[in-house]
């Protein structure tokens, strides 16, 4: 497997003056009416999840600022060389409003990795190949996030756009893929290729 450090990438994006101002830094709770009783959904930072996760934070950290990490793959076909594949895995996070995420020209996703995308045909049990398949993806991923546990408990020291310093903790908190790369990640349906 190919890849960056994960935390000089979420540093990277982080970081970027360009995003500085579009930056969001706290969860929010959005509402439709003056009652308070039918709640909007329309950004990572209006979540549950981010508003939960913020809550258990504060508590043990006071102050700390989440940094939702946002993964996503898709097996791709490269044409010019054979027919081969290639893996890609890009990361992003969720302090960008999706408005600039899902625009490809916004450079708001950065290429983390690159996934092995080996057919293991030496392995001649198909189910037995299936399971090796998944092993090693989930092997992979394993490695390219691994430092995230620590960053992610203890928290780093990292500097926005505009230059202020924040403890972060930086949290896996959604993958983006395709039905089989959702079947892969999630491991419900192993005994197919």
């Amino acid at each position: 497997v190919y890849y960056h450090n994960i935390i000089e990438c979420v540093k990277s994006l982080y970081g970027d003056p360009d995003f500085a101002r579009y930056l969001t830094f706290a969860p929010e709770q959005h509402y439709a009416d003056d009652d308070q009783t039918v709640r909007l959904f329309h950004d990572m930072h209006t979540g549950k999840w981010w508003w939960e996760t913020q809550k258990k934070l504060d508590e043990r950290c006071p102050g700390g600022t989440i940094v939702p990490i946002i993964i996503s793959s898709d097996k791709t076909q490269v044409m010019m060389f054979c027919n081969k594949t290639a893996y890609p895995v890009y990361l992003t996070i969720g302090n960008i409003p999706k408005e600039i995420r899902r625009k490809p020209s916004s450079g708001s996703h950065i290429l983390l990795a690159y996934l092995p995308t080996t057919h293991l045909e030496h392995i001649t049990n198909k189910a037995s190949r299936c399971r090796a398949i998944a092993n090693l993806y989930h092997a992979c991923l394993c490695r390219v996030l691994a430092p995230l546990k620590s960053a992610g408990s203890e928290g780093i020291s990292m500097c926005s756009g505009d230059g202020a310093h924040r403890h972060c903790h930086p949290l896996f908190a959604s993958f983006v893929g395709d039905y089989p790369e959702q079947l892969l990640a999630t491991g419900v349906k192993f005994r197919e290729c």
